[in-house]
C-alpha cells in the first residue's frame, strides 16, 4: 500500500484582517507521486505551502505530514 505523505482535511485559513485565503482544502499526496498546484496570482498557492512547512497554522481543519499532525514554529 502506498503511504500518504501529505494530507489535508477540511483545511481553511483566514488572515487576521478577515481575508479568507483557503476554504475546505481536502487533498492527499502519496509517496512517489508528483503534484502541481496551479492558479492565478492571489489564488492561495503560497499560503497553502506556508502551511505545509509550518509557517502558518490553519484556522480550521487538519494537516498531516507522514501521518502525524503538522507541528508549527510559533506556538
Amino acid at each position: 500500500m502506498t503511504r500518504v505523505v501529505i494530507k489535508t482535511e477540511n483545511m481553511s485559513f483566514t488572515y487576521p484582517d478577515g481575508t479568507s485565503a483557503l476554504q475546505n482544502i481536502n487533498m492527499e499526496i502519496l509517496e512517489g507521486e508528483r503534484a502541481a498546484i496551479i492558479g492565478s496570482n492571489g489564488a492561495g498557492k503560497s499560503t497553502l505551502f506556508s502551511h505545509f512547512n509550518g509557517i502558518l497554522r490553519p484556522t480550521s481543519g487538519l494537516i498531516k505530514i507522514d501521518g502525524e499532525p503538522a507541528s508549527y514554529k510559533k506556538d
